[in-house]
């Protein structure tokens, strides 16, 4: 039998046991923590020194693209001299005019040469289906125009010739009290290209039949206007700001028509310039949508010798 000093003895060793164990899981579990911790300081020293040279990149990205801009900027005046020198250009805003737009587009031709718009109209949007089908079925000869419906392509085409045509613009006028919401310049004399900036916005939820027959007749006669202004064969540019959503997809619907994107900055300014004197159409800017670049190869402009 076992005395009670044994007892004793046998307490005391699973007292002692439970000590050590106790002591050692501290030392094990201090030496893991201070593992650990070394491992998230030399996560986050990783972690800075990523985030430093993002930042000396961002920087070197930034002075470089100041430094580009600085440069356009001294070049501009020459790369825009007479570039559009004898030509004229018409502006259709496909909506209400907006100053800003318009001022960027006047001053690019100013800049190159090429004088004020020699025509421009606003239209009055949105298009009033009922109304255009009357005015159309009660005059003979554009009866053939009326869409019976929402679709006015045909109208928008034949719009989108006259218009680069002028010899008075007789479509244009017979309809200037349901087209026409500004109108400036002349309209004799044919252009040499078009302008075209779209202000209208279709309407984020469409909501009775007549807002639904509204927009399909506006966009409709969108579509053929830009189609009608393709088939002259003329530089037809659609415009918008840097600021905002790029709401350029009228203007890729037709293989001839370029548009600009960035229109109030200097080098949106010089695309246009570019693509109104001839260059390779496509669409340029600074937004997603701008898939040829920032602006056309820049050609130098020719020069008229006397003989």
């Amino acid at each position: 039998m076992f005395d009670f000093r044994y007892h004793l003895v046998s307490l005391a060793a699973v007292f002692i046991a439970l000590a050590v164990g106790i002591l050692l899981g501290a030392a094990i579990s201090g030496k893991l923590g201070d593992a650990e911790d070394a491992l998230m300081k030399d996560r986050l020293a990783s972690v800075n020194d990523q985030l430093t040279q993002e930042r000396a990149r961002s920087d070197i990205v930034e002075r470089r693209s100041q430094a580009a801009e600085e440069l356009l900027g001294d070049a501009y005046p020459a790369l825009m001299a007479n570039r559009l020198e004898g030509k004229n250009y018409a502006v259709l805003f496909l909506g209400p005019v907006d100053g800003t737009e318009r001022s960027a587009v006047e001053r690019t031709l100013a800049d190159a040469d090429g004088g004020s718009p020699a025509r421009l109209v606003a239209l009055d949007t949105p298009i009033n289906p009922d109304d255009l089908d009357a005015t159309l079925q009660s005059d003979e000869q554009l009866a053939h125009y009326a869409a019976g419906g929402d679709d006015f392509g045909d109208l928008g085409e034949a719009l989108g010739q006259d218009l680069v045509a002028g010899e008075g613009t007789p479509l244009w006028s017979s309809l200037s009290s349901r087209l026409i919401e500004e109108r400036s310049g002349t309209t004799s004399g044919a252009v040499d290209g078009v302008i075209v900036v779209k202000t209208w916005k279709e309407p984020e939820t469409l909501g009775d039949a007549q807002q639904q027959s509204e927009t399909n007749s506006t966009e409709s006669l969108f579509e053929g206007l830009v189609r009608g202004l393709e088939s002259t064969g003329l530089p037809v540019v659609g415009v918008e700001p840097s600021s905002g959503e790029s709401d350029v997809a009228l203007f890729r619907q037709q293989q001839g028509v370029s548009s600009v994107d960035d229109v109030d900055t200097v080098a949106g300014r010089l695309a246009l310039a570019l693509l109104l004197a001839g260059a390779e159409p496509g669409h340029y800017g600074v937004k997603d949508t701008a898939t040829s670049g920032v602006a056309p190869p820049i050609e130098p402009v020719p020069t008229t010798t006397s003989g």
